[in-house]
């Protein structure tokens, strides 16, 4: 008697989720994803990103790849050309490494993989999120997308089959601006782990704080608007002592630098870099600002909050108006409005009891936005996928 022998496939114990993240630059999206690696146990993950965010992640037990290794330089260019090198590095990595689900993050990660799905063929259930107002973008640079790009997004949001998005703002602009239908589209808030912030924020830092900090952590960017915020910071200082904090890199540094010196408040902007641990001088802050002219979430609010630190933020598209309520647990202002934005730094700065009571409403709103719940929301949205 003869048996013959059946090759099973490998058994999983955990779904596997591949994270394609085109990216060059650490930012809020960034900073989501790297939560989302951290807490999704459920899945075996793996990340494709490029290498000068590598080191980001590098604590993270996951498996990385480059895109720089299948010969992806730059995610902002949309030729045909560098769109099928992405797409062709995301067929590769899916080839190889047969995951149950590909999630591609932001506009690029959408584009990038909703063309590869067409193009080659993945045969793997796919899930994009969007992270930013689109229109608000556009509206920002003082122009609508070109054909081209309206092209590529048309082409994108009609042919991705899931999208998530961090808040309802992104979803009603997706759904009223680009005919997305709401069937298609989650929204999922960003979380935080307050009790890692709290570990990092313990880290000792070089300042000597001998008056008020004003603080802000994003991306030295034109979407951060930063003459409102210096605007903003000369009149607080001529009413009062204060430091300005500015935590983060990018290519307006030096104008940065350059306008604070024409504001004569040079003496007073303290610019320390990119921080992988900005929590330790965030958390020593006695108002952290934040001068958008558009956002996705706002993933820095809630991690000030958490810390109880009161905040003024523009009303900027999308987020803030979500997270804040203005005057109970911080302020908002009106973008551009730097008059108003000095003015409500001043009332925190000035005023024990009303930063005490934003403070304890912060911290209390904050943990609407846990972790725990963002990681549960996600968990049971893409296993539905991987059952499929």
């Amino acid at each position: 008697m003869t048996f013959d022998i059946i090759e099973m496939p490998p058994f999983r114990d955990k779904s596997k989720i591949l994270f394609v993240l085109p990216a060059s630059a650490i930012g809020g999206a960034e900073t989501k994803t790297f939560n989302l690696l951290r807490s999704l146990n459920i899945f075996t993950k793996i990340l494709i990103t490029h290498s000068s965010i590598l080191d980001f992640y590098s604590e993270l037990e996951v498996k990385k790849y480059a895109f720089e290794d299948f010969g992806c330089k730059n995610p902002s260019v949309f030729s045909m050309k560098n769109i099928l090198a992405y797409s062709r590095a995301i067929k590769k990595i899916t080839d190889y490494e047969k995951p149950d689900i590909v999630l591609g993050i932001m506009h690029t990660g959408a584009l990038f993989v909703t063309f590869a799905n067409d193009l080659f063929f993945l045969k793997v259930p796919s899930v994009v999120t969007i992270e930013g107002n689109i229109s608000a973008y556009f509206n920002s640079i003082g122009r609508g997308p070109t054909l081209k790009e309206q092209l590529l997004l048309k082409y994108c949001f009609s042919r991705a089959k899931s999208i998530i998005v961090p808040s309802e703002g992104i979803r009603n602009d997706l759904v009223n601006n680009f005919n997305v239908s709401g069937k298609k589209i989650k929204k999922i808030y960003n979380g935080i782990d307050i009790g890692s912030l709290f570990k990092y924020s313990k880290e000792k830092i070089s300042l000597t704080k001998d008056c008020p900090w004003i603080i802000t952590a994003c991306r030295l960017n034109n979407q951060k608007d930063f003459v409102t915020l210096l605007k903003a910071f000369k009149i607080i200082r001529e009413k009062t002592e204060a430091k300005l904090l500015i935590i983060g890199d990018g290519e307006l540094k030096e104008e940065i630098i350059k306008l604070s010196i024409e504001l004569s408040v040079n003496g007073d902007v303290i610019m320390p870099g990119f921080q992988k641990n900005p929590f330790k001088y965030i958390s020593k802050g006695d108002v952290f600002v934040l001068s958008s002219f558009y956002e996705g979430f706002g993933n820095v609010i809630v991690e000030a909050m958490a810390f109880g630190i009161p905040v003024v933020s523009t009303n900027c598209p999308s987020g803030p108006e979500e997270i804040i309520n203005d005057g109970e647990n911080g302020f908002l202002v009106s973008v551009k409005d730097y008059e108003k934005m000095a003015e409500k730094c001043l009332s925190i700065i000035t005023d024990d009891g009303l930063k005490k009571t934003l403070s304890k409403n912060a911290m209390k709103r904050a943990e609407d936005f846990s972790i725990d719940k963002m990681e549960k929301e996600y968990k049971d949205y893409l296993m539905e996928f991987t059952a499929r």
